[in-house]
Order: structure tokens, then sequence, then C-alpha cells
């Protein structure tokens, strides 16, 4: 039986791409899920396809770079269920804009929802995961973190954020049994762009990766190096 079954994982940005995809394989497992996502309308397809499992699934709409929002969504969460062990912040939003031609409105919108919204998660869930002495943290990133490109700033720059958030909070909750980790997911397929690796696969690797490693690396997890013996 999977460890993972008497676990419960919060998962934002879930009513699509990975984290829709992260909810199908977690409950087939028999995970205990809370789903949260923008869209209600999205949340709700994706009940629908869970619907053998409802006594295990929570779905909230709730807008992540909102701190009341977010404080309501994590305290329905634990009076659900009672713990949160896995925290998997993949909510973010990008737009392609030059900086010289971009808005001050489309900077914060960026960096708001993916910065803001990841530290607000943290924030809130690590209060938990202190009291129950132990939980994860998995915070998603990309290769712009690094490179940046022409048209991402603010998406480069807010995952750059996210990577030094994630090892700060590593560093300050491992006392409490906290662990924090930064994956980069790599290019995937989506509605907006059709190169890139499978969501399916890349949920898959992930989940495996959290199942089989006890430590984060101390960097950022390049999932498409992983070499796994994986049966899709």
């Amino acid at each position: 039986m999977s460890v993972r079954k008497e676990q419960v994982y919060l998962i934002t940005g879930a009513g699509t791409g990975l984290g829709k995809e992260l909810a199908l394989q977690l409950a087939q497992e028999g995970v205990k899920l809370v789903v949260c996502g923008r869209r209600r309308s999205k949340l709700e397809e994706l009940e629908k396809q869970l619907e053998a499992y409802r006594n295990n699934i929570l779905a909230i709409s709730a807008d992540v770079s909102d701190e009341e929002e977010v404080k309501s969504l994590v305290l329905e969460a634990i009076d659900r269920f009672g713990r949160i062990d896995v925290l998997i912040n993949n909510a973010a939003v990008f737009a392609n804009s030059s900086v010289a031609d971009s808005s001050l409105e489309e900077w914060k919108y960026q960096i708001e929802n993916n910065v803001t919204g990841t530290y607000l998660m943290s924030r809130e869930v690590i209060a938990q995961m202190r009291r129950q002495r132990g939980g994860r943290i998995v915070n998603l990133t990309s290769g712009l973190a690094k490179t940046g490109a022409a048209g991402f700033a603010a998406y480069s720059a807010s995952k750059a954020a996210i990577e030094a958030l994630t090892y700060s909070i590593d560093e300050e909750e491992r006392r409490h049994g906290i662990q924090a980790y930064v994956i980069n997911p790599g290019s995937m397929k989506t509605n907006l762009q059709s190169s890139g690796s499978d969501p399916a696969l890349v949920a898959k690797k992930l989940l495996h990766y959290l199942e089989t490693s006890d430590q984060p690396t101390g960097k950022v997890l390049q999932l498409e190096d992983l070499r796994l013996e994986l049966h899709i």
C-alpha cells in the first residue's frame, strides 16, 4: 500500500494541467485531497471525474493571492481532514509582454499570483504542519528563473523568487519536521502550447520522487532529467 494513502494533499491550480493530473492520480490511490482553483467551472469538471472518490475530495474555489481566501481555504481543509501533509503550490499565471511595454498591473498580477500566492499558502499551511510536527511543501519553478526570456520578465522573476522562498522555508522549518522542495517540471503540453511533456507523465514522475525521496535536494530538481522505471 502506498504511504500516501494515509496522507492529505492540498493542490493549488488543480483545475487544469499538471495540477489536475496530480489530483487524478492521487485520487486513484485513495489519497485524501483538497483541490483548489480560481475557476469554479474547472473544479466542477474535475469533481465529476473524481465522483467515485468524492468522500476523499474537497474542492474549493479560491484566489491564492487573496490572504482571506487562503486562510479560509486552509481552515476548511483542516476542518474536513484534520491535517495537511503535503502542499503542492502549482497555481501560476504568466503573460507575454516586454518590460518596456508592460504595465505595473501586469507585473503585479504575475508577482502576486505566483510569489505572494506561494508565500500565503505556505505560511498558512506551516502553522498546521508545525502542530502535527511534520509536512512537505512542494513549489514549482521554471528554467526561466535562471535564464529569463524576452517577454517573460515578470514570470521569470516570480519563479526566481519562489526558488529563494523555498530554500528559506526549508532552512527555517526543518527543526519542525517540515521540508520544502523546489521542482522544475520542464516544458509541458497545455492549452496554450502544443510542445513539451505530457502532464500525466510529469505528474507520475513528481509523485514517484516524493514517495521515494525523504529529503529535499537543496537545489532545483529537474524532473525531465530523472530516469525512472515507470509503467505508463
